[in-house]
Formats: C-alpha cells, sequence, structure tokens
C-alpha cells in the first residue's frame, strides 16, 4: 500500500465527511432560527384565533424538532460545531421564554426549559404548545434533556433576546383594541424586566468581564465577547427606556381624559 493510500485518502475522506456533517448542521441551524422567529411573530398576534394559533406553533416546533435531531446526531461526533449551533438556540431560547411570559406572566426557568426541549426531541410538539399556552402542566414523564449543544450560556443569551420581545408587546398592547388604557399591565410587564435587569447588573457587577463565547462562560474583559455581551445588556436598557417612556404618555393621557 502506498503513502497516499495509507495516509492522505483517509485523511482526505475525514475532513469531506466533517465538512459535510458541518454544512449540515449549518442548514438545520438555519431552519431552527428560521421556524423560531415565525413562531414568535405568531406569539404577537395571539390575542386573536387561538386555534389557528395553536396549529401554527405545532407546525414550527414540528419542523424544529426534526432539525434539533439533525444537530444532535452530527454534534456528538463533532464537539468544533459548538459555535455554529449557539445563535439557533438563542433564537429557540427567545421564543420559548418569552412564549412562557406572554401566557404565564414570568419567567420560564431554565429547568423548564429543558423539559420542553425533551418533549422536542421526542417529538411532543402539540405538548410544548398546550404547556406554553397554559392549557395543561407539563406531562409527568418529562425529564430533563442531555443534548450537550444546550446549556446555561445559551440560555442566558436567548433570555437578552426576550426581552426585546416583551417590549415589543408591550408597547403594542399599552391601549386595548377597544382603546382602554393598560397603566396597570404595562406597569407589571415594566416590574418584571426591571428585575431581570437588576439580576444581570449584578452578575457584570460579580464578573466585569464576564462573556459566553460558543457557549462557555469566560472572565475576560474587552474581549469580542465581553463587548458583545455589554452590548446586549445596553440593548436590555433602552428596551427599558422605551417601556418608562411608554408610562409616561399613558400617564398623561390618563391625566388628561379626566
Amino acid at each position: 500500500m502506498s503513502l497516499e493510500e495509507e495516509i492522505f485518502k483517509p485523511a482526505r475522506k475525514s475532513l469531506l465527511e466533517q465538512q459535510g456533517g458541518r454544512e449540515q448542521v449549518i442548514r438545520a441551524c438555519r431552519e431552527i432560527t428560521s421556524y423560531s422567529k415565525k413562531a414568535i411573530f405568531t406569539l404577537h398576534r395571539a390575542d386573536s384565533q387561538p386555534e389557528l394559533i395553536s396549529s401554527e406553533l405545532i407546525s414550527y416546533l414540528d419542523a424544529i424538532s426534526k432539525q434539533l435531531k439533525v444537530v444532535n446526531s452530527i454534534s456528538m461526533q463533532n464537539q468544533s460545531l459548538r459555535g455554529s449551533i449557539a445563535g439557533a438556540v438563542e433564537e429557540m431560547v427567545e421564543f420559548f421564554t418569552f412564549g412562557y411570559y406572554k401566557y404565564h406572566g414570568g419567567l420560564m426557568s431554565y429547568v423548564e426549559f429543558s423539559k420542553v426541549v425533551d418533549l422536542l426531541m421526542s417529538s411532543r410538539p402539540q405538548d410544548v404548545v398546550l404547556y406554553i399556552m397554559r392549557e395543561q402542566e407539563l406531562p409527568s414523564d418529562v425529564e430533563t434533556h442531555s443534548l450537550e449543544f444546550i446549556d446555561q450560556c445559551d440560555y442566558l443569551m436567548g433570555l437578552f433576546d426576550c426581552t426585546g420581545e416583551v417590549m415589543r408587546m408591550v408597547i403594542s398592547s399599552s391601549t386595548n383594541n377597544a382603546g382602554a388604557l393598560e397603566m396597570n399591565k404595562t406597569l407589571s410587564n415594566y416590574k418584571f424586566l426591571m428585575q431581570l435587569y437588576k439580576h444581570y447588573t449584578v452578575l457584570t457587577a460579580c464578573y466585569p468581564g464576564i462573556s459566553i463565547n460558543h457557549g462557555a462562560f469566560d472572565d475576560a474583559p474587552n474581549s469580542k465577547s465581553n463587548i458583545a455581551f455589554k452590548k446586549k445588556l445596553s440593548v436590555f436598557q433602552a428596551s427599558i427606556k422605551k417601556i418608562e417612556t411608554c408610562l409616561v404618555d399613558l400617564l398623561i393621557s390618563d391625566k388628561e381624559i379626566l
């Protein structure tokens, strides 16, 4: 056997397989991101036709479920793909945490998110939607997922993006369809975001250089990931400012009506 056949051909085959797997993961992650965005858009108009909303969400989550299985099967053999997966997972976290807040009025914990992912991996999108829309509790047979490409880092970063969706929901629903003022509801949403923001600021006070890169925590001041984290925190603060402006406008409008 020649040196080429013994070393280079197997190496070439291995590299081609890795590249093929990477391309599959990238395509699957694009699908997860796309369907998560569609699901978020659906949630923003979820105040009417609940059956249609439920049907749409189930179809989107069914597609996400299939792509998650593709990502899981390939990433188990190639841990270097973690960075390519993080963005899609964050988008998925954004959808689940926003949906949970819209219907439950609270924060979906990482444990609850993990159980929801387990339902998706078990091809049970309908149970997920019923839970999100507060029509049933989580099934008792659900366990915490064991997917290596999803962890607390993704949850934390996805939660950042969820706050922007909450802000948009608050602004758009600050007056209801009848034109009545929604001061109390807007104030409640504002308090929720403020409490969450305080937790983030405590985290940054303890770890000034906090950064999350490829799903891993680090304390590296002025690194690219640290700057990205601070930028997300700045966007979060801007969302709170917008709601504060909305609250002032509502208060002034209420006084004028009185």
